[in-house]
């Protein structure tokens, strides 16, 4: 029996325990029963899932957009499995909760000659792509697709929470461009909140409106948009730079990612970081230095993959 004295630092533990953000272990699944079998033609080698980042205004998050598809991004990291051989099938969406129309969004967003925002998917429509991909084009196949998600600022809270909440699916490469917690909470809790209220029950394993909340890995504590899933094969992470050089002196650069990602064990396999002189906002540009030394990964992904075909999902 515990004595008297420890008892109540036994009680504190396990309230702060109590409230911790849980994790989800990839599952061991039961065996598929039947003999694995090709992916269904026309399906993708690989499927993209994009999540852009805050607009920079006042009414965020309605009025954000997704802005790495029309900005050329998602097409970039494309072009570098294309340029393989691979098929790739890609998608888009806002750093918002679900889907919407917003009522007004920052041009520079939209695209060149477009003035009125189309309507946008959002974190719920992602992981609904995610979840058929899993089912119809990775469980059970002898050639499954492998995963992409990449994201921007605000987005890469959005695919970590993503990774977090389907642990049973294969994510092959994760792309975190400057992931920033900043005002995330702010913008979407409410939002999450009323929306598991409606539906009656919490869809997902964890507080979603907490996903910006810190977990404690060795001695130090990571924003959960830091730590790196065990699902999560390989992480490339871009953090733009602390300041930016302009004519006439220095200007700061704000906000940017200042800690690098990191495993549960405390480890760091798996993920690459690279410090941008880009800031915040062109660490997404196409044709940045981020993107050349992501592109330039890509190139030492792909040929890992040539080199030893994906696992074959036999799980139901």
């Amino acid at each position: 029996m515990l004595p008297l004295a420890f008892r109540p630092l036994l009680a504190l533990l396990l309230l702060l325990a109590g409230c911790a953000p849980s994790f989800q272990n990839a599952a061991v699944q039961p065996l598929f029963s039947g003999p694995l079998t090709p992916r269904p033609e026309g399906s993708p080698d690989v499927l993209i899932l994009a999540i852009s980042g805050r607009c920079p205004c006042l009414s965020a998050p309605i009025n954000n957009v997704d802005y790495l598809m029309p900005r050329g991004t998602v097409k970039a990291v494309a072009a570098a499995f294309e340029a393989q051989g691979l098929s790739v099938q890609s998608a888009g969406a806002a750093a918002h909760l679900t889907s919407h129309l917003p009522t007004t969004a920052i041009q520079s967003q939209l695209g060149q000659g477009v003035t009125v925002a189309p309507p946008q998917e959002g974190f719920v429509q992602m992981e609904a792509r995610l979840v058929a991909a899993q089912r119809d084009w990775i469980v059970g196949r002898s050639n499954p697709t492998r995963i992409v998600l990449l994201a921007h600022s605000h987005g890469v809270v959005w695919t970590h929470a993503l990774a977090r909440a389907h642990p049973e699916v294969p994510i092959s490469l994760m792309i975190d461009l400057d992931g920033i917690c900043d005002m995330w909470e702010f913008d979407n809790r409410r939002l999450i909140q009323d929306y598991v209220k409606q539906l009656g029950q919490n869809p997902w394993p964890f507080d979603l409106s907490n996903s910006c909340a810190s977990v404690r890995v060795g001695h130090v504590r990571y924003d959960l948009k830091d730590v790196v899933y065990p699902n999560v094969a390989l992480d490339l992470e871009v953090q733009s730079q602390r300041l930016v050089r302009v004519a006439g002196g220095l200007q700061a650069n704000f906000p940017f990612d200042a800690m690098t990602n990191i495993r549960l064990d405390g480890s760091h396999t798996g993920i690459q970081t690279f410090r941008s002189q880009d800031t915040h906002s062109n660490v997404s540009m196409p044709s940045g230095e981020a993107l050349v030394w992501i592109k330039a990964r890509l190139a030492e992904v792909i040929a890992g993959w040539q080199s030893v075909q994906p696992t074959a999902q036999n799980t139901p």
